[in-house]
């Protein structure tokens, strides 16, 4: 009986240390490509789409305003959750960045607050009423930019698979994932990469860079999934703009970590990824037309 128990328990520990070389390994990996891409990142301009997404917004109130319960319940959960955790632990990781980081400690510290107010977020909002809300916002996008065409295709698509499948698995159940950074591993890792904070100013840019890298594609999950991609296409489309996602997803976080509002700019966000997904999906077309309309592309049609 003990000699079963001994072999039981020497197989739970194998296991996890496996997992846990495994998750390290892949942590390594992840680090070096964050790395690689840093200033291919910066260079692409791609974290401009949030900002533009917050000045779409402005001119296309109706988009966000077709929300506006999630929009109300955003604003609440956001602003009690991160007074809940500054009441807390404001005080107590600002003395200790004091030591660290002299005179940027209360800056840090807002920051630390914030990126820990968006992890307990991902359990509360996510899966309550944010990514429905979100879904709807960057479909809502895509018509307003003038790709109506690729929504229509999505849907009739998902309406071709719910002959055989549950409709919940279709595109309709496809939801853009905001915070898929922190879902499974990626918990484990957003945890891991905290502490960067409490390094003085770059420790912030490596934990904006790292954790970007993994969150980016994220935005555009909705997209891949009007588009009918498969896993391969989606990781083939995502590693050929590797360092655009990287400097996407550093944006939108740091959007997301701003105090009280953080939650709300997960809309603003929303509609910045979609606009880039519009000019994706018109610049696809634009090369299609051409091949198409080319010699060889009509000898290909015949």
């Amino acid at each position: 009986m003990s000699s079963n128990t001994g072999s039981s328990s020497s197989s739970v520990q194998q296991s996890a240390k496996s997992h846990t070389q495994s998750l390290l390994q892949r942590f390594q990996h992840e680090a070096q490509q964050t790395a690689a891409h840093a200033f291919d990142a910066l260079a692409s301009l791609a974290w401009l789409w949030p900002l533009r997404g917050i000045l779409f917004s402005i001119t296309h109130p109706q988009i966000i305003l077709s929300v506006r319960q999630a929009l109300l319940k955003s604003l609440l959960s956001s602003a009690l959750v991160f007074a809940v955790l500054a009441f807390f632990t404001y005080l107590p990781q600002l003395a200790l960045l004091a030591l660290l980081t002299g005179p940027l400690a209360p800056l840090v510290a807002l920051l630390l607050v914030g990126a820990e107010s968006l992890l307990l977020l991902s359990f509360l909002a996510r899966p309550l009423f944010l990514e429905p809300a979100l879904s709807h916002v960057f479909d809502a996008t895509l018509h307003a930019a003038g790709q109506a065409q690729l929504v229509r295709d999505g849907r009739t698509r998902a309406q071709a698979q719910s002959a055989s499948q549950s409709v919940a698995k279709g595109v309709q159940g496809a939801l853009v994932k905001p915070l898929q950074a922190l879902s499974k591993d990626g918990i484990v890792r957003y945890v891991l990469t905290l502490p960067l904070n409490l390094v003085p100013a770059v420790g912030t840019v490596l934990f904006l860079l790292y954790n970007g890298h993994n969150s980016g594609p994220g935005w555009h999950a909705r997209y891949f999934q009007l588009k009918g991609f498969s896993k391969g296409q989606r990781a083939a489309f995502v590693e050929n703009r590797r360092a655009e996602y990287t400097a996407f997803g550093m944006a939108t976080l740091l959007f997301n970590f701003i105090p009280l509002v953080g939650l709300l700019f997960s809309f603003t966000n929303t509609v910045g990824a979609a606009l880039w997904a519009a000019q994706l999906e018109a610049q696809a077309n634009l090369i299609d037309s051409q091949v198409g309309g080319s010699p060889q592309g009509g000898k290909k049609a015949e």
